[in-house]
């Protein structure tokens, strides 16, 4: 099924650069005025697309710079971030890591888990970790109708203010994906929308080690790290191995791991 969708996201963004390539070519190889022209229109289409599937599927792309990727890179700062939870034992046991080893987080909650474990969700809080919405129930907003992607978002924000944890206005895509409208109404709301630098890719079944190994490359100034602390039921034994060496080597490298707030804050070092 993994490999069925990475190479459905192949297709169709061979598909939306074709649009653009082929009218390009066309526009270099063509003396007639008339079909130039026609070649013009269609590569502003093509372009057009190309930029639009590009917002919608790359976390971090957006024209006017709403969707931070990452924070200064100066300075010894960075983020490590969690989505999906809060996951009972696990996430106990990434708060456990970081009292360990020092550091604050930010975890993007999803609102029907904080629903189910209220109390693990302000523990986070209460230990100085952000806290921000990933919606009511992890629906991609890219495949559902304006309205409900506002709902999904407006409800899973609900779910944190009701369990009494401070809203920090910090919400997070499922999968990253977005639409203009749903940017549009994270700004009116004052709600920011975060994205990441980089992925380990902690849920696709590989080793600790081999998790450990992906993060170190980008463990340094200003990355935003995206890990899950997870669904109920998925094996997180392997993300909770990276996670500790994740830790050590940030205090063996000076590397201060702060909460994106702090991250992106004006006049951060």
């Amino acid at each position: 099924m993994k490999l069925r969708r990475q190479l459905r996201a192949i297709a169709q963004a061979a598909v939306h650069l074709l649009l653009a390539v082929i009218p390009a070519i066309g526009i270099a190889r063509s003396e007639d005025p008339i079909l130039r022209s026609l070649f013009v229109v269609a590569l502003a289409a093509g372009v057009a697309q190309l930029v639009a599937a590009a917002f919608i599927y790359i976390p971090g792309f957006d024209p006017l710079f709403r969707v931070p990727w990452r924070g200064p890179r100066s300075g010894r700062r960075l983020a490590i971030t969690f989505d999906d939870g809060p996951n009972g034992e696990v996430t106990a046991k990434v708060l456990d890591l970081f009292r360990r080893y020092g550091g604050k987080a930010t975890f993007f909650m999803v609102g029907r888990h904080v629903e189910a474990e209220p109390e693990l969700a302000r523990r986070v809080a209460a230990e100085g970790h952000a806290v921000g919405s990933h919606t009511y129930s992890h629906t991609k907003l890219s495949g559902v109708p304006l309205a409900v992607a506002i709902d999904e978002i407006e409800r899973g924000h609900r779910c944190l203010t009701e369990a009494g944890i401070g809203d920090a206005r910090l919400f997070r895509a499922p999968k990253g994906h977005k639409r203009l409208g749903v940017v549009k109404h994270l700004d009116r709301r004052g709600i920011r929308m975060i994205a990441w630098t980089s992925g380990v890719y902690d849920t696709d079944g590989a080793s600790g080690d081999v998790l450990a190994r992906r993060a170190m490359r980008w463990l340094r100034p200003g990355s935003i790290l995206l890990l899950h602390d997870g669904m109920r039921g998925q094996d997180r034994r392997p993300m909770l191995q990276a996670l500790e060496a994740i830790l050590a080597a940030a205090r063996e490298r000076n590397l201060e791991l702060v909460t994106i707030p702090e991250l992106l804050a004006p006049g951060s070092p």
